[in-house]
């Protein structure tokens, strides 16, 4: 077989080698877990298919072009040359040439048949990625064709090591300042990789480049597009005394006004397959109205969306509830529901009664119990939260050094899983929902959290319902259509917990795309800026929070708001962030910290891009989530062991589980109430301080119920 035979049967070979590799790499389930162990294999298979794709489609092309030339070289050698051979020769290369059409569209409709964004369906991502290498190769390739062009081969060669010599000195030289910098946090203090004093103390690799750190800040501007939302005013606005204006242009008509309160998408998601049955109990909690608007109006509800026509707007504010308010203005005279007194089961079998004593403060002392504000940053490590957000971290920096409030910071903190299941289950209720294997079981997992019971309210509260409720009000802000308690718990949220809940602007078509609201260039999950008119999404929760702020100032505040800025693959947007983020902490909160004991926390780090899939550095973040908590230094200094516990913490592991036992420890104090509403006698939770009691030097993941194929420390 000849040189032009035996090259189109390698191309077609290499491009059906390729395709059977990409399907394998669309293969899913709705189980996060097995999707999170298998993107290794998804991404070989992706890498590898790319190689096969770009040397099948190349050598092929380059086939075609050369016997285009030999063709054309013949017709000027012999014009009058009709004979049999060159009719041969023509049909041949028509064939190889609707040969090479026919692999082509046909590969381009085998990748592009799935272009979702779920577990099931993930195609899109794959597709990112495959995009990618294949630019990176034909980039390559047109750089190396060029050079040959103009330069002899010696030429190139001498010039490539000259200059990969001074790339690779460059590279080495940030890489040291990067290393160097990577460990370190508030006042200067590092993460410990391992304790040459101790070594009981479970080590972490630190041999690891950190690749995010090299790639310039914006890059992704050119597929992402601008990092600012529109500067356009929008056709309406809601007012901070609650009032809607709507001024539609003259061209549409005065008959086209109308605003919804309380809207809700859940007829359309039906339409397009999205509706899932976590939204449910939205739909049964939230029935939306739709008026004809003539002049500005009063809107009592949380959330409305102004129409001008067709086009659309999602406006949203906190509303002071009155009854909310009176219910928590008894800070400094209890008004709970529970007995005086409760019984307990003694280990004999007796009942032992226990008078439930609440510690009160009185009115001159302080008149309403500290805020709590609760920060949760889906997918953002503690080192990217450094390298992403500089101004809100230098902002810490400054906080701390003003001495009004102190900044604790917990480098090993440890995430459970590479996704938010199981970590914001442990955080927000206690609850162990993760399913172990044989080799955690044998070595010796211990059997709180091995032995599984149904979950229920009562075992596993929410960390706000150890607080007491006349003295608190609480807000639920969810930066994601989704019904956090059904999704992840499969039940209702606890009846007349949360006073304030918002999550339905985060299901407008604006902010959750019908079409694919799990998109890469568009929905929760994007690579883009995510806004709702000429606002970013996190900074209306801001102006929420300070609306919130404002109408319960006299009472206290516990606020949970959940931020989906780092949930996407590039590890850019949440950049876009820093600003408000920044101005919000130093800025809109500053007056309030001295009253406020501020949590800033990541379920995980990034879980979605090539840095966790490919890179060691990756693997690690994934596991190391952001954990701030700020306190009032008045407060430290009122409770010493409190500092004392938190300080010695910082670099000890610790666990979801360990967060919310230390929220729920705060409860006890004075300032916070002084009971933990669901512990009222303190017997139970005698020993699970988390944070603000002691945690052994050599406590390990197997302890803190980590599993083993996710723990970071090495023995």
């Amino acid at each position: 077989m000849n040189r032009e035979i035996i090259i189109p049967i390698i191309s077609v070979g290499c491009i059906y080698i390729g395709n059977t590799l990409y399907q394998w790499s669309l293969e899913g389930r709705k189980d996060i877990d097995w999707t999170h162990h298998h993107l290794g294999t998804f991404g070989f298979y992706i890498f590898c298919s790319s190689i096969l794709f770009f040397t099948g489609f190349f050598t092929f092309a380059k086939q075609i072009i050369d016997l285009s030339k030999k063709n054309s070289n013949n017709k000027k050698n012999n014009d009058n040359n009709n004979n049999n051979n060159n009719i041969s020769f023509n049909l041949y290369l028509i064939s190889i040439t609707i040969l090479f059409l026919f692999c082509l569209i046909s590969t381009l409709l085998e990748i592009t048949k799935d272009v979702g964004a779920t577990l099931i369906h993930h195609g899109q991502y794959n597709l990112l990625v495959l995009s990618g290498l294949l630019l990176f190769y034909i980039s390559t390739f047109t750089i190396w064709w060029t050079l040959l062009r103009y330069f002899k081969f010696k030429q190139i060669i001498i010039g490539f090591i000259i200059f990969f010599i001074l790339l690779f000195i460059i590279f080495e030289i940030k890489n040291v300042v990067i290393k160097k910098d990577w460990p370190i946090g508030i006042d200067g203090k590092k993460f410990m990789f391992f304790d040459k004093n101790d070594s009981k103390v479970c080590k972490i690799s630190n041999d690891f480049i950190a690749w995010p750190s090299f790639i310039p800040k914006g890059s992704t501007w050119v597929v992402a597009g601008s990092r600012e939302c529109p500067k356009d005013k929008g056709f309406s606005n809601l007012d901070y005394d609650n009032i809607l204006h709507i001024n539609c242009p003259s061209s549409n008509g005065d008959n086209e006004k109308s605003y919804t309160i309380s809207p809700t998408f859940f007829e359309e998601q039906k339409e397009f397959g999205i509706f899932t049955n976590d939204f449910k109990t939205f739909e049964k909690q939230y029935k939306s109205k739709t008026f004809k608007y003539n002049d500005p109006v009063i809107i009592k509800d949380e959330t409305v969306m102004a129409t001008c026509g067709n086009k659309t707007e999602i406006h949203f504010q906190n509303v002071k509830k009155v009854s909310a308010h009176k219910r928590a203005s008894n800070f400094n005279e209890p008004k709970l529901k529970f007995s005086t007194t409760t019984t307990t089961t003694t280990t004999n079998g007796d009942d032992d009664e226990k008078e439930i004593k609440i510690k009160t403060m009185k009115k001159e002392e302080k008149s309403k119990p500290i805020d709590i504000l609760f920060l949760m940053i889906d997918a953002l490590s503690r080192a990217h939260f450094k390298r992403a957000l500089p101004s809100t971290f230098e902002t810490l920096q400054a906080i701390q050094n003003k001495g009004e409030s102190k900044v604790f910071q917990f480098f090993r903190y440890h995430s459970l899983k590479p996704f938010t299941d199981p970590n914001t289950i442990a955080m927000y209720t206690g609850y162990n929902s993760l399913n172990y294997d044989f080799t955690d079981k044998k070595n010796g997992l211990p059997s709180s959290a091995s032995k599984h019971h149904p979950f229920n309210w009562q075992d596993n509260p929410m960390f706000f319902q150890s607080f007491r409720n006349d003295s608190y009000v609480t807000s639920w802000i969810y930066g994601l259509c989704e019904d956090w308690f059904q999704a992840y718990l499969k039940t209702d949220k606890p009846e007349d917990s949360i006073d304030h809940e918002l999550v339905l602007p985060f299901c407008s078509p604006l902010a959750f795309p019908l079409e694919r609201p799990f998109g890469i260039f568009e929905g929760p999950y994007s690579i883009r800026r995510r806004c709702l008119g000429n606002k970013h999404i996190h900074d209306k929760i801001f102006d929420y929070i300070n609306q919130l702020w404002d109408n319960y100032y006299d009472v206290g505040k516990i606020v949970t708001a959940t931020f989906m800025d780092a949930h996407e693959g590039t590890m850019e947007v949440i950049g876009i962030a820093d600003k408000q983020f920044n101005r919000f902490i130093k800025e809109d909160m500053e007056q309030n910290l001295n009253d406020t004991v501020l949590f800033l926390v990541g379920d995980h780090g990034s879980h979605m891009g090539p840095y966790y899939m490919w890179a060691k550095g990756g693997s690690i973040e994934v596991s190391m989530p952001l954990l701030y908590i700020v306190l009032p230094t008045w407060f430290t200094n009122k409770y010493p062991h409190v500092e004392k516990y938190l300080l010695e913490n910082e670099n000890k592991l610790a666990s979801p589980f360990q967060l919310y036992d230390t929220i729920r420890a705060l409860s006890t104090f004075p300032e916070f109430g002084g009971i933990d509403v669901f512990d009222p006698t303190g017997e139970n939770r005698k020993q699970t301080k988390g944070l603000l009691g002691p945690i052994p030097n050599d406590i390990s993941c197997l302890d803190l119920g980590i599993p083993h194929d996710f723990c970071q420390l090495i023995k």
